[in-house]
């Protein structure tokens, strides 16, 4: 039997909020209507998948949870970077360094600790799914990823046997993922559930951001949400379980390319670095070569920020990796974002980007990972007999605020390790903050750059709102 309150976190990947619209999530329009919003709702820094995926997981940002990158440098042999999206290169570096990837819990091991039950159910890449759930097997939970049963918890592939096999497309993948979940779950849901689509980011990224494949792709996501949610409702599980629907981070569209990474390897600059995911390692983590590096990226037109680490005024122009929330060990020496704009592109959606010709995308294509408002912004939707229906908050929100939310509605503590609030306004028996909202900026200029972050802070908690060249 499920808890008395149960919760179920639906994220469509890479959905932008102003994608939500009439004509093709009319589900998603129809869950805010009952809905209490979080127009506000910001991701983290590096706004990619796994890092995203990890922030929700544990209710942390990078600088806690360790994940730094989609592809980062491995913790004891820098030099190299593990794709994190590949739960093999996973484990591989897991046994490599003797310890876990997320190095603070998350739900899965929270809910297990007490003793509440806990799955995930996602069409994401293998190394995500993982993310949500790496100890499933030791907590005994069941974990179903659209990719094979190889990938699944013990529990995961009892289920996934009796289940027709999952499409190779992505959206189809998307939509089965979901009907897996309503056509075995729903009766009877765990604690908490999550339930991850792999669109509309997937489209997005190879057939062009709102193009009519992606919003194809979308479509049949929303469809597939409406299904659920008219089960939902029609349920004897209407008044138990509470739904929160969010997306991972937003997309921008890319307006021209550039060889990055290539001109930084044939430059004697970079000679002996680790060049990858955003990010220099260099050797030794020298603090003339940081510098030197740093310069050099602030010359180039086609960079926006550049970050270095938290060691006094490295390079005039960078600002320390703390603004966004990652200084951590694990966390290249260097970073930067390609250089972007608050210019409409031709679909009409605001945001656009210069893109690395190395990632294999063309103009028009959707990406993220920097800091532009279109890649922050987030969705993010609570609904149930413990929510407020029919508001719009005007508090600041972001995914490390959806674990210790989670936790709430269980009746379960743990919010106070997190970098995460508990979204007191959104629920009936909550608060608002009691704290006032602060905005916070960050600038730093040298001979021939400047730069800003903007933030926003409730108390002793941080959202990251932009971050731009000036």
């Amino acid at each position: 039997m499920g808890a008395v309150v149960s919760v179920l976190l639906v994220v469509f990947d890479g959905l932008r909020p102003d994608m939500i619209r009439g004509e093709t999530t009319p589900n998603l329009m129809r869950f805010a209507a009952m809905a209490t919003s979080m127009p506000r709702a910001r991701s983290v820094f590096p706004s990619e998948t796994r890092v995203c995926t990890s922030s929700i997981a544990t209710g942390c940002y990078p600088r806690r949870h360790g994940l730094v990158a989609n592809r980062m440098p491995h913790p004891t042999r820098p030099e190299r970077f593990v794709d994190t999206g590949n739960a093999l290169a996973l484990r591989e570096m897991e046994q490599e360094i003797g310890g876990p990837t997320l190095l603070v819990p998350g739900l899965s091991d929270l809910l297990a600790g007490a003793h509440q039950d806990f799955a995930v159910f996602s069409s994401g890449t293998t190394g995500q799914c993982r993310l949500l759930a790496p100890n499933a097997d030791t907590h005994g939970q069941m974990v179903i990823s659209a990719h094979g049963p190889q990938h699944c918890s013990a529990a995961g592939r009892q289920l996934l046997s009796r289940l027709e096999p999952a499409p190779v497309e992505p959206a189809a993948r998307a939509v089965w993922i979901a009907d897996a979940w309503r056509t075995t779950m729903l009766a009877a849901p765990p604690a908490a559930s999550v339930l991850w689509l792999c669109e509309p980011d997937t489209a997005a990224h190879y057939q062009g951001l709102d193009s009519p494949g992606q919003r194809a792709a979308l479509m049949a996501a929303d469809a597939a949400f409406g299904r659920l949610l008219d089960d939902w409702q029609a349920g004897v599980q209407h008044d138990q379980l509470q739904i929160i629907v969010a997306s991972d981070h937003g997309h921008v569209t890319v307006d021209g390319l550039v060889p990055a990474q290539a001109m930084m390897a044939e430059s004697p600059v970079f000679a002996g670095c680790g060049i990858g995911g955003g990010g220099i390692v260099v050797p030794d983590g020298d603090r003339v070569r940081i510098a030197e590096i740093a310069r050099f990226l602030m010359r180039q037109d086609w960079v926006a920020s550049v970050f270095t680490p938290d060691l006094g005024d490295i390079a005039a122009g960078t600002l320390p990796h703390s603004v966004v929330m990652l200084d951590h060990p694990r966390t290249a020496h260097v970073l930067y974002t390609l250089r972007n704009t608050a210019k409409s592109a031709p679909s009409g959606l605001v945001g656009t980007t210069l893109l690395d010709s190395a990632m294999k995308l063309g103009v028009g294509a959707g990406w993220h990972g920097g800091l532009n408002s279109g890649e922050l912004s987030t969705v993010l939707m609570l609904a149930g007999s413990k929510i407020r229906s029919g508001v719009s908050s005007d508090w600041p929100a972001g995914l490390v605020d959806i674990a210790p939310t989670i936790l709430a509605l269980l009746g379960l503590l743990g919010d106070e390790a997190m970098d995460g609030r508990v979204i007191g306004e959104a629920l009936l028996d909550g608060q608002e903050p009691s704290c006032s909202r602060s905005p916070e900026t960050w600038e730093a200029s040298g001979e021939f750059y400047a730069q800003r972050v903007a933030r926003t802070r409730v108390g002793r908690h941080v959202w990251i709102e932009r971050g731009e060249r000036i």
